[in-house]
């Protein structure tokens, strides 16, 4: 008697689940998708790039005053006094050492910089998703990269991304 009150249960939770699912209008979006076509991503990348370009620059610099040390050292190097051959040497660890420096720095300043871009592109799509599923009428919207499956009929993102391009 347990199992077929179990089993009764069950069947009635499914029926209804199913009724609410069909009621229920749901969509899915893609935010990595999104985020690579959104045209606020290649404004980004060129805003960073304009910001970090002096200090690229400098590193690229800074990079090639360190081969040319090693270039000399490599080439001239017995042709030097041990004194001049170390002077050499200490020239190259401290260029390579500013330049280990400089290179953290500046890959943590990009990588701050992009985070901070990327929370106000994102801000943005949030809300034109929000503005989507109230305009379509939809009662969910899923993170279609956190789903096992969707239909590709639900999948909302190329509007989404439509509209995202006017802002």
């Amino acid at each position: 008697m347990k199992a077929f009150l179990k089993v009764i249960t069950i069947s009635i939770a499914l029926i209804s689940t199913a009724y609410a699912a069909d009621s229920q209008k749901i969509g899915v979006v893609f935010p990595s998708k999104i985020m690579n076509e959104a045209p606020q991503r290649a404004q980004m990348i060129k805003s960073l790039e304009a910001e970090f370009k002096d200090r690229i620059t400098a590193l690229q610099t800074l990079g090639k005053s360190i081969k040319d040390l090693e270039v000399k050292i490599k080439r001239d190097g017995e042709l030097l006094s041990n004194k001049e051959k170390t002077d050499l040497q200490r020239q190259y660890q401290v260029k390579v050492s500013e330049f280990k420096l400089k290179r953290k720095a500046f890959e943590e300043d990009n990588r701050r910089r992009q985070a901070e871009e990327q929370r106000k592109i994102n801000k943005v799509i949030l809300a034109v998703v929000d503005e989507v599923a109230k305009e379509g009428g939809f009662d969910l919207i899923l993170n279609g990269e956190q789903v096992v499956f969707a239909k590709p009929s639900l999948d909302i993102s190329g509007k989404v991304i439509q509209k995202i391009s006017t802002k």
